[in-house]
């Protein structure tokens, strides 16, 4: 990585990472990680799940995402239903509470990240996010 372009990706970490702060400090999350938030997501896209299912989505280990919905369930955020399928295994979907939690959240999220676009011409709107819909779809598909 040549200087010019660290400096970028240096500057770039610094105000994602002052973004997030400021997200998380008008979200009043109540607990919930990044890690939960976004596991709490693909629930609401898409459940009942298996844990593995949701360990490959979200493209981490079966025991992070273990240690990560055991937080949940223990907050009442996620139930570990009876697969009928198979017995032996579990399916993880939001409970009620879960639902108006993640929804409440994802609700202020929209918001400030609406806040910062409105500050934005809108051309340059499309611009970012051009640029981040071509970004996440190269590190989807590695």
């Amino acid at each position: 990585m040549s200087a010019p372009d660290h400096e970028a990706a240096a500057r770039l970490q610094t105000l994602a990472t002052r973004l997030l702060r400021l997200a998380r400090r008008r979200e009043g999350e109540g607990g919930i990680g990044s890690a939960q938030y976004s596991a709490m997501a693909a629930l609401h896209a898409e459940s009942p799940l298996p844990l593995v299912e949701l360990a490959r989505r979200e493209r981490v280990s079966h025991p992070t995402m273990s240690r990560v919905v055991g937080a949940l369930v223990r907050q009442g955020l996620v139930a570990r239903l009876a697969d009928e399928r198979d017995r032996r295994s579990r399916l993880l979907a939001l409970t009620e509470e879960g639902r108006a939690v993640y929804e409440r959240i994802s609700g202020r999220r929209i918001a400030v990240t609406a806040a910062i676009l409105s500050l934005l011409k809108p051309e340059s709107v499309a611009d970012v996010l051009a640029a981040v819909e071509t970004v996440a779809a190269r590190l989807e598909a590695d």
